[in-house]
């Protein structure tokens, strides 16, 4: 009989969930909002677990400062409701006794597509995960190395210098949702990162303006991340890898802001990712797979 595994990922509004093989073929999926209590949520993954029996185990993907050996997340992410205290027991206990993992939603994308997306035909990739912050992983001679406390190729705090409301600037505060809020902000309208750039291309300005900051910091991070690791390639995730253009507008300015410059020699190979919002899900399995 086939072995099948139940991945979950977890994030700020809503857990993503496949029951799947050991090739990563999903059999089925589902996704729900995110209950904001630790009990509100154990009861929901209690519920999909009994709906999705039976399994081999729980592969868990989760946004912040997680600590797989440990089973906990320390912080640093949209779930702070379940940070501090022993998830992957939890989960295990709630669910028969069947054996977790618990992984970093980047790290766990960056292994989702290394093993069945746009990195298996490499050994070292840099991943740059992007939604409202900016997420990073890397792979070193086909692994994932997260570092001494986790925070390894956290290139989100990369910072971009500067303060603004006395907050220090980094990558993350460069992202397309988070110009489209400051837009909404000074023009008291709702836009995300999808209108914004539909604004840019009707010719309003200061929309334009945000998008060109948006992809000057994109180009940057990649400079330090090609610098930083020598990867490969760059991977592109998150919702703008689904935007061929914007992968090509990366491209461009990345050759801009290097022209007549000496490390013009290390131009990064920058691409998209393939496996979208799957990739958490079967980076955690891949985890999960390894013995972790």
């Amino acid at each position: 009989m086939e072995k099948r595994y139940l991945c979950l990922d977890t994030g700020g509004t809503s857990i993503k969930y496949a029951v799947c093989n050991e090739e990563g073929d999903m059999l089925t999926t589902g996704k729900v909002p995110v209950e904001q209590s630790l009990d509100g949520f154990l009861d929901q993954i209690k519920a999909i677990y009994q709906e999705a029996s039976p399994i081999e185990g729980i592969a868990c993907s989760f946004p912040g400062e997680v600590h797989s050996e440990e089973g906990v997340i320390y912080g640093i992410s949209s779930v702070a409701h379940l940070h501090n205290c022993p998830l992957k027991q939890m989960i295990s206990d709630i669910c028969g006794g069947k054996r977790v993992s618990m992984l970093n939603d980047a790290n766990a994308a960056a292994l989702g597509e290394a093993w069945l997306g746009v990195g298996k035909k490499y050994k070292n990739i840099a991943f740059v995960i992007v939604g409202s912050g900016v997420g990073g992983a890397v792979i070193e001679n086909g692994n994932l190395y997260p570092g001494t406390t986790m925070n390894k190729a956290e290139i989100g705090n990369f910072l971009m210098g500067g303060k603004r409301d006395d907050e220090l600037l980094c990558w993350s505060s460069f992202t397309l949702e988070q110009e489209a809020r400051r837009y909404s902000k000074t023009h008291g309208v709702t836009v995300n990162g999808k209108d914004l750039i539909a604004l840019a291309k009707e010719g309003n300005s200061e929309a334009a303006a945000c998008v060109k900051e948006f992809l000057h910091y994109m180009a940057v991070g990649c400079v330090n991340i090609q610098f930083a690791y020598d990867p490969e390639i760059i991977a592109i995730g998150g919702g703008i890898s689904e935007n061929p253009q914007i992968i090509e507008a990366i491209n461009h300015t990345y050759e801009e802001l290097v022209r007549g410059q000496q490390m013009a020699y290390l131009k990064p190979t920058i691409v998209a990712c393939e496996k979208g919002n799957d990739a958490n899900l079967l980076g955690a399995l891949r985890f999960f797979l390894n013995g972790n």
